[in-house]
């Protein structure tokens, strides 16, 4: 069979790799999950921190992200037009509990393991050979005038308007037939605001890479004006390109909602809050602001009624903590909480038991009982109340009631991570009671004992 991935072409770079950088370093040492700060946000290994990645950008060639959808394209890419470099990024995940701490976990084989599974699966259902493995591929455009994103821009669209809901099987077969055409057939095919945008700056003399990133966002040079007019947005060129992404908008609609949001006061460059602020107008996070509460509240807090925010604040919570209390029972209030400390329950200790719908007084019988909340649901739900368990257990009883055979799912091995498959009183308070209600109902493993 050909090789149509180039197996026994050289790095693009050759001799001695560069040192990593400290962020990318500093994960490739991780052994165990390290816990997040307050505060700290964590994103992503990306191709584009390795430094030769960088070397490499200045001669037009950008990193493949990972995508699934875009798997098989190096194998259908010009060979003139691609390149590789070894992968030297560490491979993360990111886990996060209600009422603790947000974690990212270095790779463990098996997850290597799986992931090559799936790229050797995804190939294959591309019709093409084995994959070399170890590589970051890099490509460029094949035309000069537009940029590699804007042309993996313009296969993604055509597939979505041509096959509808493309995979990578799709994608790959139609990039055999678009890489061959002539770059006038493509500006000549090509419709929609990108390519609009496209074609004004063209006019202006920007083409390539030069106006890849204001292609993508659908931004006219009129759309780059109104948004770095001094008495308007008052943005440079870059921050107008980098509210257009945070917003997720192109065009016409971008411009709008940038300029609402810089007219409440947000900064130059877009916050990191934004993310968390999709679906919300500038208007309802201006009356947040205008109440004293800060950006980061707001996107904590969004979804929540400003005067129950309000009262929750009152009572000395913070943004985080109230959320955090209220996504285990939407209907808790603060004195209900502040219950929860006086009974010796406090921080995240109390977020299961505010879960099960468990009071704090209710919460403190059973923990001195030396039983979890997922345990008490089970004796609350064949109606044995703590007196019968407290029996049970100056007998040596087990954490469970007797006689009961209950399945159970969990994320380790301790009992601290178990949930039992019971059926929760009718009027239970807390998520766990409010989902049980709203999903079908689930598979359950193992048994108690």
């Amino acid at each position: 069979m050909d090789d149509p991935w180039g197996r026994d072409t050289s790095p693009a770079l050759t001799g001695e790799p560069p040192p990593l950088p400290p962020r990318l370093a500093e994960l490739a040492a991780l052994t165990e999950p390290r816990e997040l700060g307050p505060g700290e946000r964590f994103s992503f290994p990306r191709a584009v921190e390795l430094p030769e990645v960088q070397a490499l950008a200045g001669d037009g060639w950008r990193p493949l992200e990972p995508a699934h959808v875009f798997g098989g394209l190096p194998a259908v890419w010009p060979v003139e037009h691609r390149c590789w470099v070894p992968d030297r990024l560490p491979r993360m995940s990111s886990s996060y509990c209600t009422g603790g701490a947000h974690r990212v976990v270095p790779w463990d084989e098996s997850v290597w393991e799986e992931d090559a599974q799936d790229r050797r699966a995804l190939v294959a259902e591309c019709g093409l050979p084995a994959e070399p493995a170890g590589r970051i591929w890099l490509l460029r455009s094949p035309w000069p005038s537009l940029g590699l994103e804007v042309v993996l821009s313009i296969l993604s669209r055509t597939a979505d308007e041509t096959l509808g809901n493309p995979g990578p099987v799709e994608i790959t077969s139609l990039a055999r037939i678009v890489l061959t055409w002539t770059e006038q057939q493509v500006w000549e095919s090509w419709r929609g605001p990108r390519a609009e945008a496209a074609r004004q700056w063209r006019e202006l003399g920007r083409v390539g890479e030069e106006a890849a990133d204001l292609v993508l966002r659908g931004l006219t040079p009129d759309h780059v004006a109104m948004l770095t007019d001094p008495g308007a947005a008052g943005l440079t060129e870059a921050q107008a390109i980098a509210w257009s992404q945070a917003v997720e908008e192109l065009g016409d609609v971008a411009v709008r909602r940038i300029r609402g949001w810089r007219r409440i006061g947000l900064p130059a460059d877009p916050p990191d809050q934004m993310e968390h602020l999709f679906g919300a107008s500038p208007d309802e996070v201006a009356r947040w602001l205008e109440d004293g509460f800060t950006l980061d509240d707001v996107s904590t807090l969004l979804g929540q009624d400003l005067e129950t925010a309000r009262s929750w604040r009152a009572a000395g919570f913070d943004a985080s903590q109230t959320q955090r209390l209220l996504r285990a029972d939407r209907t808790l209030t603060p004195e209900e909480s502040g219950a929860f400390a006086d009974a010796g329950i406090v921080d995240a200790a109390a977020i299961p038991w505010i879960e099960c719908g468990f009071s704090a007084a209710e919460a403190k019988v059973w923990t001195d009982l030396d039983i979890l909340p997922q345990e008490a649901r089970v004796w609350r739900s064949v109606g044995k109340a703590p007196a019968v368990a407290k029996m049970h257990r100056a007998d040596g009883g087990g954490p469970l009631p007797p006689d009961v055979q209950v399945g159970w799912t969990g994320y380790g091995t301790g009992r601290e991570s178990r949930q039992y498959g019971v059926t929760d009183p009718p009027g239970t308070r807390g998520r766990i009671a409010h989902e049980q209600m709203n999903r079908p109902r689930s598979r359950w493993r193992g048994l108690g004992d």
